[in-house]
């Protein structure tokens, strides 16, 4: 059986002055998804819909002074598989990484060990002051959907910036069709990539 329909599916922090985005596809066919109003030390949450992922939903900029609080209605959309979400880091200051309710809403829906990372980067900034680091990126992406049961959550993916604290987080994946080529598209943990050859 000849494989599902699959675009390139990429997504970029910033830890300078360009903007976050989620790039859809290559070359001439490609879609830039941007936030609509960019914020420096803020956290992107954007939804894109399944049914065609070149469209975004939408999106929270949530500014990062706000570290311990909750998107009001975000569950909503991440809990529905009619979405694929993406949080996104812009400039993100290391003392508001996520806390409390909001790293525990990360973690619900598939934060673990870049988040960790960034938050153990995060504490030993504090303990080290100006020899800390003063931006973190991070990036988790998932499929919409419950966490709590009966059947298992969609799989997430999630990755933080270079050790050194300066760069931006980038996720390279694709988007893959059904078997029938008919949305809704799902994550896929995979290169689209394919030669001038046409070889992959």
């Amino acid at each position: 059986m000849p494989m599902a329909p699959m675009l390139a599916f990429t997504i970029r922090s910033s830890n300078t002055q360009v903007n976050p985005y989620v790039l859809i596809d290559v070359g001439k066919k490609a879609t830039l998804i941007k936030p609509d109003s960019p914020q420096p030390n803020s956290l992107w949450f954007v939804f894109l819909d399944a049914s065609n992922p070149r469209v975004k939903a939408k999106e929270w900029v949530w500014p990062g002074k706000q570290h311990a609080e909750v998107p009001p209605g975000i569950e909503t959309f991440l809990s529905d598989p009619k979405f694929i979400y993406a949080v996104v880091t812009q400039t993100l200051w290391t003392p508001n990484l996520p806390q409390g309710p909001l790293y525990n809403l990360l973690a619900k829906y598939g934060a673990g060990r870049a988040l960790q990372r960034m938050e153990q980067i995060g504490a030993a900034g504090n303990i080290l002051a100006c020899g800390g680091y003063g931006n973190v990126s991070y990036i988790l992406t998932s499929s919409g959907g419950p966490r709590n049961g009966p059947l298992p959550p969609p799989a997430s993916y999630e990755v933080a910036g270079p050790s050194d604290g300066t760069g931006p987080a980038i996720l390279l994946m694709s988007l893959m069709a059904q078997p029938n080529g008919n949305p809704p598209w799902g994550l896929c943990d995979s290169y689209t990539w394919t030669s001038p050859g046409g070889t992959a």
